[in-house]
């Protein structure tokens, strides 16, 4: 803990971030975590109960969208999320599932981990679709918390991070963070191994499922600075189910089948990963 302390430090001093605001509330985020962490560990020695589904983007916000703007992230995200959730009620009754929201309403994203935390869920998954300049990008992927270490992976981030510039005040309610300023994504490089391995095993097994279709890219498991993820108390993962911006995963990501199959993928990711905790919990 001390070495974090005294690593970040030197970086805020070195890119010269001298707001006194910023590095406190860094500061208490770090020992808060420090207080977390043993009921991460309980946590994940038991049975998942509760799990939150987050449909990514939502009302004012569309997310990304088709060239002829016939097709809107919002609208796949939602879709996707309700069959996952009805798919978990449906064989496991014992399991609360929760939706961030399951109309097209707009949610902040600290409300989206507050929703989480609140219900002290075991699980949180938050499913969006990408969308990039070059309409030849395509492919699945599959973010934890943490520090990116690619040039793409920064600027998946600044895609998702740069909702919250349409949210009231938001400068003073993420203490000054800028989605599009590397410096702003410091604080990400000490907060990643807090639910790190949970996360990355739920997140492995989504990207093996996906590798079987609908699209069958596969991007791999990646790390971000997402702020939809840094406040939660549980393990988490960031979704992308394909490029709308491409037409060949636009055309799967728009179709009912499409999204039936990507809600029954991460439903089967989901019970792979629900073996492995309770696995864990009987021999641990």
């Amino acid at each position: 803990f001390v070495k974090n302390l005294c690593k970040y430090t030197f970086l805020m001093l070195n890119l010269r971030l001298n707001s006194l605001k910023r590095l406190i509330l860094f500061f208490l985020i770090l020992i808060s975590n420090l207080i977390f962490s043993d009921n991460v560990q309980a946590q994940n020695k038991g049975k998942i109960k509760t799990v939150v589904i987050d449909a990514g983007h939502g009302g004012k916000d569309p997310g990304a969208i088709t060239r002829n703007g016939k097709y809107k992230e919002k609208n796949i995200t939602l879709s996707v999320a309700l069959k996952l959730g009805n798919m978990i009620k449906a064989k496991y009754s014992d399991i609360k599932v929760i939706y961030t929201r399951s109309t097209d309403k707009y949610v902040e994203l600290s409300q989206r981990a507050a929703i989480a935390n609140r219900n002290k869920a075991d699980l949180f998954i938050s499913i969006h679709v990408n969308s990039a300049k070059a309409t030849q990008a395509r492919g699945t992927e599959t973010f934890v918390m943490g520090a990116h270490k690619s040039e793409d992976n920064f600027e998946v981030c600044k895609t998702e991070n740069s909702v919250i510039v349409i949210e009231d005040d938001y400068q003073t309610k993420y203490a000054g963070f800028n989605p599009n300023s590397p410096e702003s994504y410091i604080i990400f490089s000490l907060l990643q191994n807090m639910h790190q391995e949970q996360s990355i095993k739920y997140a492995a097994h989504v990207q093996g499922q996906f590798a079987k279709g609908p699209i069958t890219v596969n991007r791999g498991v990646k790390q971000g600075g997402l702020l939809v993820l840094w406040k939660t108390t549980m393990p988490a993962v960031l979704t992308e189910l394909g490029f709308l911006s491409n037409p060949k995963d636009c055309q799967v990501l728009v179709s009912k089948s499409g999204q039936e199959q990507f809600a029954r993928k991460l439903f089967s990711a989901f019970e792979a990963y629900m073996r492995e905790v309770e696995k864990g919990a009987q021999y641990g």
